[in-house]
């Protein structure tokens, strides 16, 4: 069987507020809407996006080879996140406060079962991976850029390409991002308080100053 390279996009920055061509939003996202597999920075880091679907999920696992690997979901907007995962007001009036950021949140699942009663969300800061998730409609899923399965981070240009360019549909590469970026901070809000799974680019004091925010019983985590 004939192995078929991904395209590759190389953009050198995007523009000053955040987004790239409305051509470019188009074509991301109608690969994605058809089943392919893209490389893309989201908030700075590389990772493998597709849509948030059963054959996709099994397509970005064989590729990550992560067996069981229980994505993230990338959102933007909170009318995705209210199809999917239960929230209080108190969680929403927080989830306001932190996104969009560089923020993974486990949240609640609506519907969900014993062994899956939570599921992660992001809602990216970046403009640009807004109006792809916009365009698509739904939301996506993504895993990060490791080289092999290490958890050694992929950001040069050469990597990313070398490693996925026979595994994918297509590669955007933004220049600009082509440099190492704290990963995302992780919190767990599904037992109606805040556990830091992961600190990461946003500070675990920023995180509680937010969630304690008008709150009258501020317990230390």
């Amino acid at each position: 069987m004939q192995i078929r390279d991904a395209e590759i996009i190389d953009l050198k920055k995007i523009k000053k507020d955040g987004s790239i061509s409305e051509d470019l939003v188009t074509h991301v996202a109608g690969t994605l809407s058809n089943g392919g597999i893209v490389i893309a920075p989201i908030d700075n880091i590389y990772a493998v996006i597709g849509l948030a679907q059963p054959d996709v999920e099994k397509k970005i696992v064989r590729i990550i080879k992560k067996p069981g690997k229980r994505f993230v979901r990338l959102i933007s907007s909170f009318k995705m996140l209210d199809d999917l995962a239960m929230l209080t007001k108190v969680d929403y009036d927080f989830l306001n406060r932190i996104w969009p950021g560089e923020v993974t949140v486990i949240l609640r699942r609506r519907n969900g079962v014993v062994q899956h009663n939570s599921m992660a969300f992001r809602f990216p800061r970046s403009k640009y991976m807004l109006s792809i998730i916009s365009r698509v409609d739904m939301p996506l899923i993504f895993a990060n850029c490791y080289r092999g399965i290490g958890n050694y981070p992929i950001f040069r240009k050469g990597d990313i390409v070398r490693y996925y360019r026979q595994n994918v549909d297509l590669i955007l590469i933004i220049d600009e991002f082509c440099r190492r970026h704290p990963r995302s901070t992780i919190i767990d809000i599904t037992e109606n308080n805040l556990k830091i799974v992961r600190e990461g680019r946003i500070s675990s004091e920023e995180i509680k100053s937010l969630y304690f925010l008008g709150k009258d019983d501020i317990r230390d985590y």
